[in-house]
């Protein structure tokens, strides 16, 4: 039986989880919101795997972690308004933003021409996508249309074949991310999240 790697997020080399996802690898660890199923964007067979391990219509896209703005700039066509201005001023948090794609994305992870993206406000998380080099797609981890799982042993019992398991000391965050489109200059709230976007500055 192959051995999968499950250890504590904080305890493990961040060089060989992004060995494992350069290589086209899907991991479960954890965000600064719940626990997500992670690759690289950039690999279509690993994108299409994980689309079918969670039953997820493809249509409906993917979130996309980046490490900073400049990051997300190679990700979008443009940015609509004040936006890169404001989401500059909130990043890293649990906002995830709807923006205009850029052409070159695969439509897996920008359907209809548009792609949804997070810094997160997790440094360690944030370090592992730097050292990739390149965004990494976010799922949350569990079945299309089952609640977000809250332990790592739940992961596991719904996708026993992922390629690594990294749990996270403590408390973990239960509330997923805030969506907020802006892909018409204004932002608009689509999701209620961890961050309350009305009332916090910009």
């Amino acid at each position: 039986m192959e051995r999968r790697l499950r250890a504590a997020f904080e305890n493990v080399d961040l060089r060989v989880l992004a060995g494992i996802l350069s290589g086209g690898g899907i991991i479960a660890i954890p965000t600064d919101t719940i626990y997500g199923l992670h690759c690289i964007f950039s690999n279509e067979s690993t994108l299409r795997k994980l689309i079918g391990l969670k039953g997820r219509d493809r249509n409906k896209g993917l979130i996309l972690l980046a490490s900073n703005v400049n990051m997300v700039d190679g990700l979008v066509s443009f940015w609509p308004g004040d936006s890169r201005v404001g989401l500059s001023s909130i990043w890293p948090a649990p906002l995830t933003a709807i923006l205009p794609a850029s052409e070159n994305l695969n439509p897996f992870v920008a359907p209809g021409g548009k792609v949804a993206v997070r810094v997160p406000s997790f440094k360690r998380l944030v370090e592992l996508i730097d050292m990739l080099g390149e965004p990494i797609v976010s799922t949350s981890a569990n079945k299309s249309g089952a609640p977000p799982t809250s332990s790592m042993r739940e992961v596991e019992k719904q996708f026993p074949d992922l390629d690594a398991y990294l749990s996270r000391r403590g408390r973990h965050a239960k509330r997923v991310s805030t969506i907020v489109d802006f892909t018409n200059g204004e932002g608009r709230v689509v999701r209620e999240g961890a961050y309350d976007y009305y009332n916090s500055p910009k």
